[in-house]
């Protein structure tokens, strides 16, 4: 049964305060430190608002986790228009400042089931993704292999990239600058850069 009552508008500045508040409060303190008092502090707004604009925190939490991964497809898809999509996914998935709220996100995923589905439909979207550009693309290379399936290619790209970044961004850096040369190489074989 609907709630009877009285919502904040979906396109108020406050409900956006409120959905940054979220990503702040994970980024700084941890997704279990997601309270309304304290992402209602963190945005500068009185804890009250937090149920004026939403049901329930697990209704902010699910909207700004879809927010951020709106944001994400944004980013994959224009890496996937641009002339090397693959140097693009790379750069785009290995961003260490991203990384931190990924980890978090994966953490709530593990806890909350509303996340966890939000999590699974999203990384199927994702990886299907600019699936046919890529494998445009690499018909266009001088390699002919089995091996480059434009899935697996992407797939690697993608998680490599993931990994690097979210270990960038908790300070672990060994082996670093030896993989990121490694996928480096291996772009370059498969796109090479039309200014080389």
């Amino acid at each position: 049964m609907a709630s009877n009552r009285r919502m904040g508008p979906e396109n108020s500045a406050i409900r956006e305060q409120l959905i940054d508040g979220v990503e702040a409060v994970m980024i700084e303190q941890g997704y279990g430190a997601l309270t309304a008092r304290n992402v209602a502090e963190r945005a500068g707004l009185k804890h009250q608002l937090v149920y004026y604009y939403f049901h329930s925190m697990e209704e902010l939490m699910l909207t700004a986790y879809r927010r951020r991964t709106d944001q994400v497809m944004a980013r994959v898809k224009d890496a996937t228009d641009s002339p090397r999509p693959l140097q693009a996914l790379w750069e785009a998935n290995s961003d260490p400042v991203q990384a931190a709220l990924t980890v978090e996100y994966m953490a709530l995923a593990n806890h909350n089931d509303a996340i966890r589905a939000e999590t699974v439909e999203f990384g199927e979207r994702l990886r299907r993704t600019g699936l046919s550009k890529v494998a445009e693309r690499l018909s266009e290379t001088p390699a002919d292999s089995a091996a480059l399936n434009p899935f697996a290619i992407t797939m690697a790209v993608q998680s490599i990239g993931a990994i690097l970044g979210m270990e960038t961004a908790l300070g672990i850096s060994g082996g670093h600058a030896e993989t990121r040369a490694l996928v480096q190489w291996c772009l370059d074989q498969l796109q090479p850069d039309p200014g080389d």
